[in-house]
């Protein structure tokens, strides 16, 4: 078993920093597009995947569904020195976003890593899954859930957006919402899926990074809860769910990208 199953991988959101503004809408799509702006501190094999993972959920989300004319997500991304390997691997989440009258998109961004960190993962060969996983909070998974953000969580923590639970309907009929961790503390619950404390599920989206790992159509169609207009190729259409044999064409596709990338 790699030692990489029990890592805990978290989320922050910068509440801080976190602004938003509202604006004039149009009525079109735009395109979604993310710049990674480079800030130090990261080798050039680690900003390749840095655009590795950007050109992922460039190729997932591809664009908007509330009219949004916005400018796209600006993520801001560097490798400082924090606290040598293990212990503090960094922060990552939105810092600033925007008000439509459906939806709350982020619209800038940080992820910031300790460089010792970057280094091992890096070596291990999962730092790519690890900046995907991160960048998805940076984007809203997890972070822009709850009220008076997307509210997509009910009253017990649990989400139950219309587009990921129908994803998650294809393998689990009849739920009536896709579990949330309640469990491994701040950044860990409330922002991923529910995993078994420690690891075992595959899934990039909880809060336990296993190596190797895969991404469901629940977390891809979560977005389009977000207002995200997803890939058609991956997109749940909530009034007609596709049959199971599409998700197998999925994942199989899936994970010939993820293997492309990492060479």
């Amino acid at each position: 078993m790699s030692a990489l199953k029990r890592i805990k991988i978290g989320m922050a959101l910068l509440v801080a920093s976190l602004t938003f503004s509202s604006p004039v809408c149009a009525a079109i799509i735009y395109d979604f597009d993310i710049r990674v702006n480079f800030d130090g501190g990261l080798t050039a094999s680690q900003q390749s995947i840095f655009s590795q993972a950007e050109l992922f959920w460039e190729t997932l989300i591809i664009g908007y569904r509330d009219e949004y004319a916005g400018p796209g997500l600006d993520i801001s991304a560097s490798g400082p020195a924090i606290d040598g390997p293990g212990g503090i691997l960094g922060q990552a989440g939105p810092t600033f976003g925007i008000f439509l009258p459906t939806y709350v998109y982020a619209t800038a961004g940080i992820m910031q890593f300790d460089a010792a960190d970057l280094l091992n993962l890096e070596a291990q060969g999962s730092l790519l899954d690890v900046i995907i996983h991160e960048m998805a909070h940076v984007i809203g998974f997890g972070t822009l859930w709850s009220a008076p953000f997307n509210d997509v969580l009910d009253v017990n923590g649990n989400y139950v957006g219309a587009y990921g639970l129908a994803a998650y309907q294809l393998s689990n009929p009849g739920a009536t919402f896709v579990p949330v961790e309640q469990g491994g503390g701040p950044g860990t619950a409330g922002g991923h899926w529910d995993e078994t404390d420690g690891g075992g599920d595959p899934e990039i989206m909880t809060g336990w990074l296993d190596f190797p790992s895969s991404i469901s159509l629940t977390t891809i169609n979560s977005f389009a809860d977000l207002g995200y207009v997803i890939n058609p190729d991956y997109a749940v259409n909530i009034n007609q769910v596709p049959a199971p044999s599409a998700l197998a064409l999925l994942l199989l596709g899936l994970f010939g990208l993820r293997k492309k990338l990492r060479n």
